[in-house]
């Protein structure tokens, strides 16, 4: 996205990339991150262990922003993520939304929300259980 991108917009660019330098070099020392599985942080060195475990779990990533809005240092984003896992399986147009606040040294807080539609039945071994990054992703 580029010259004047926001913190939103330039994490995205990295993520896809799958350049975990470059995401952890847009937070803030004290980050606070919430991922959509539950998953949380506090510092660099939690984030990093986080992303890391997510990107590593990744063959590719792209994320498309539909809406977004900032009000003072909060941005918020409306968007849909694609994911082709390492054994390239794939998710696609995953709906999520994304609240980033900025600090004075980078992005200080980040909460990412999701939601996963499936079939009530889908024929499966009957148990629900939907595992993505080794964790669990309980259906509601």
């Amino acid at each position: 996205m580029g010259v004047g991108a926001t913190p939103l917009e330039k994490l995205l660019d990295a993520l896809d990339a799958l350049d975990l330098d470059g995401a952890m070099a847009l937070l803030a020392p004290d980050c606070a991150l919430l991922m959509c599985d539950g998953g949380r942080a506090q510092g660099t060195d939690e984030a990093r262990a986080q992303l890391s475990d997510l990107l590593e779990h990744l063959h590719s990533t792209s994320h498309r922003i539909s809406n977004q809005w900032q009000v003072g240092d909060v941005w918020i984003a409306e968007l849909e993520a694609d994911y082709e896992l390492s054994d390239r399986s794939r998710l696609l147009g995953l709906p999520r939304a994304i609240v980033a606040r900025a600090g004075s040294d980078g992005i200080a807080e980040l909460r990412v929300y999701g939601a996963h539609e499936h079939a009530l039945y889908d024929g499966g071994d009957g148990d629900g259980s939907m595992v993505i990054g080794g964790r669990y992703m309980p259906p509601l």
